[in-house]
């Protein structure tokens, strides 16, 4: 399942992100610094202790005096009480050892290797402890009295107090960065919908309008920067479009008219001609049988073949202005495609016995159409004069159909002179003839025009496909069921 996210939540989305993560990252940072400051001012006050404790102890050899030792480091803890432990390290021939301490327990024992550390490299060891809601730092010292190290202090401090104070700092940091990130968020939304998505909303709009056909439709965006520029191409589209469908209306309404002058020429041209024709038609074969000479007898033969092939034109021309008259309507019925096609073929049946071709139908017996019955055997007959004329002799035309659902497409084959991709792009043309070479009599080249309306009219399409020239045509149709 997909889902459309519109532009502004995309944008929201986008700087929502980035906006919580520099937020974020800023109270991160800032908590952080918090916390290295609350060490460093712990780390500066054990320092402090340190320096006067040295000042106390004074003498090397006052380090020998453990009760005085144990009173200063009482002392120290009673005037500070985030002081948690104190204890005084001293070497001895075994190592460092707690020599006294705030912590009886620990005295005697080993002191840790930090200890060693801050003895051995004279450094200050700050290490702090952060355990649930505890918070440490355990300072440890070098003992410098008189600028000769004598051991070290180890000073363990409590820092829950402060922190107690920067856990409300720290929780009031992040409301407030809450509260910042929410206001941003808001003041996005409001100028993200003013400065950008009502614009895009409002060319959305004015191109569905447009689209339905309202070219008055205009934008009236007037900023200076990308959106404005895109309403004034899209104002500016909607007036060529306005010029263009004016210029379309008046060349259509002048094509139409040429067109209708022309039906009615073709139409009263034929008319004409037919009238005249038809006298001479019958006349020409009577005269010709009282001829004695040869040469007389074949100058009438060509006067009788031209006449046949003016009175055919003369009836396609006819057949094709009918079909395109808008006022033809079509009687369509429930037809019987398999008794149909027989028909037509035993119609044609002398063609096909002159020529050596076999029909073959393979539609069957119950295949109804809708269609205009006249019309369609008016089809047949010129796929099928077609198809023979092209069809070397002892060919064979196979007509077929198959049954779509509410369309049936039937096809007529031969296995002829075949078409290459330019003449199949014109074959349906207005006296396109597919061999120009040949002085055919028989052809009006308006045969496949006439198939084409026929089917048009019928609300079908035609075609014809070909593998190339010396393999054959087939012409296609569909037609309702």
């Amino acid at each position: 399942m997909k889902f459309n996210f519109s532009l502004s939540l995309k944008l929201t989305l986008i700087v929502v992100s980035i906006s919580a993560a520099v937020i974020f990252t800023l109270t991160y940072v800032n908590i952080k610094e918090q916390a290295s400051f609350f060490e460093d001012a712990y780390l500066e006050k054990a320092v402090v202790i340190v320096q006067s404790l040295d000042t106390n102890i004074g003498q090397r050899d006052e380090l020998r005096d453990k009760e005085t030792l144990q009173d200063y480091i009482s002392n120290f803890s009673k005037i500070n009480p985030e002081i948690l432990q104190i204890s005084i390290n001293i070497p001895d021939e075994e190592g460092l050892k707690v020599v006294v301490s705030s912590d009886e327990d620990s005295i005697g024992s080993n002191s840790s290797s930090y200890n060693y550390l801050s003895f051995e490299e004279i450094a200050i060891v700050n290490i702090p402890n952060h355990t649930g809601n505890t918070h440490t730092l355990t300072v440890i010292a070098p003992i410098n009295l008189s600028g000769q190290i004598a051991g070290t202090y180890e000073i363990l401090l409590s820092m829950d107090k402060a922190y107690t104070a920067f856990d409300v700092q720290a929780r009031n940091l992040v409301m407030m960065s809450t509260a910042s990130l929410f206001i941003l968020i808001f003041s996005f939304l409001f100028l993200l919908r003013k400065v950008i998505v009502k614009p895009i909303t409002e060319v959305r709009d004015a191109a569905k309008r447009v689209s339905e056909g309202d070219l008055n439709t205009e934008i009236k965006i007037r900023s200076r920067d990308e959106l404005g520029d895109l309403s004034a191409a899209f104002n500016q589209m909607t007036i060529d479009l306005k010029k263009s469908r004016a210029e379309t209306k008046r060349y259509s309404t002048t094509l139409e008219k040429l067109l209708c002058q022309k039906d009615e020429f073709v139409n009263q041209l034929g008319h004409d001609l037919k009238n005249p024709l038809l006298p001479l038609i019958n006349l020409v074969p009577e005269l010709e049988k009282n001829l004695q000479d040869q040469e007389s007898k074949e100058i009438f033969e060509i006067v009788n073949r031209n006449l046949g092939y003016i009175r055919n034109l003369v009836i396609k021309t006819l057949a094709l202005a009918r079909i395109n008259n808008t006022d033809t309507v079509f009687s369509i019925e429930n037809i019987n495609l398999f008794e149909e096609v027989n028909s037509v073929i035993e119609r044609n049946r002398s063609i096909f016995t002159e020529n050596n071709i076999v029909v073959k139908s393979r539609i069957k017996k119950d295949l109804k159409v809708k269609a205009d019955k006249l019309q369609i055997g008016e089809l047949f007959d010129n796929l099928l004069s077609n198809a023979v004329k092209y069809s070397p002799n002892g060919g064979t035309i196979t007509i077929d159909a198959n049954d779509d659902g509410n369309l049936v497409t039937v096809s007529v084959k031969d296995l002829g002179m075949g078409m290459s991709k330019e003449q199949l792009s014109h074959v349906f043309e207005e006296f396109y003839k597919v061999d120009k070479s040949r002085h055919d009599f028989t052809s009006s080249g308006l045969g496949l025009t006439i198939c084409k309306r026929i089917i048009e009219k019928h609300d079908g399409k035609i075609w014809a496909e070909s593998p190339g020239l010396g393999k054959g045509t087939t012409m296609f149709f569909t037609i309702p069921k």
